[in-house]
């Protein structure tokens, strides 16, 4: 088994006592069978050595997901909302970069931004939970089917009250809102150069034109 550019070793689920996958020869079942990852089984391959920090990987509903590398473009942007957004932001919340949240017991993404109830504290022992996350931030460059399929989805599912999807190839916001277990029921999208006022964070407005000018880009 491959995962980013490393190799799960030999024994490896043995090292982190996962059950059922830490040796063939005592298994029961007759055919191969799918085990699913907890957020806990993660935490120890990342603890031991299996995975590291090179390691773009999400779990994604108890699955290894390998994430491309992260463009200039990408990055940059990322880098500059980084930078921006914390001064918009009331005192009671803060802003995770490129952090894990947790929103199931098998699921657990890295949203580019992610704005938080702010504990400071509790964070250093565990990641935010769904009731913690306010509005998830995804940019997408090459991502953008799997962002708007894939994630979305589960942040509204984990009741995320707020999602963000930034295409940055049309310029363009999507925002949203109301989450349900199907999904969130409504959104709505807006242009570079339009005002954003979110609805989960006290008087969070921004212009994205205002903060990447469009004459910044090719």
């Amino acid at each position: 088994m491959v995962v980013g550019h490393g190799r799960v070793k030999e024994g490896a689920f043995a090292m982190i006592g996962v059950p059922g996958l830490a040796s063939s020869k005592t298994s029961l079942v007759d055919k191969p069978q799918r085990r699913r990852l907890t957020v806990d089984d993660f935490a120890k391959m990342c603890e031991v050595g299996i995975l590291s920090a090179d390691d773009r990987v999400e779990l994604i509903d108890g699955e290894l997901v390998e994430m491309p590398p992260m463009g200039s473009e990408h990055a940059g942007i990322v880098n500059e909302l980084a930078n921006v957004l914390p001064g918009l932001l009331d005192p009671a919340v803060s802003l995770r970069v490129r952090s894990s949240v947790q929103l199931t017991r098998y699921t657990q993404p890295e949203p580019d931004l992610a704005v938080v109830s702010r504990d400071s504290r509790l964070y250093l022992h565990r990641h935010p939970q769904p009731e913690e996350i306010l509005i998830a931030i995804e940019v997408a460059v090459s991502s953008l089917t799997y962002d708007r399929e894939q994630k979305m989805p589960r942040y509204a599912a984990a009741g995320v009250p707020e999602a963000w999807l930034v295409d940055v190839r049309a310029r363009t916001i999507t925002v949203y809102t109301d989450p349900t277990t199907d999904g969130y029921r409504a959104w709505h999208t807006l242009g570079w150069n339009e005002e954003l006022d979110a609805t989960a964070v006290l008087n969070l407005r921004l212009t994205f034109e205002d903060i990447l000018p469009s004459a910044y880009f090719p």
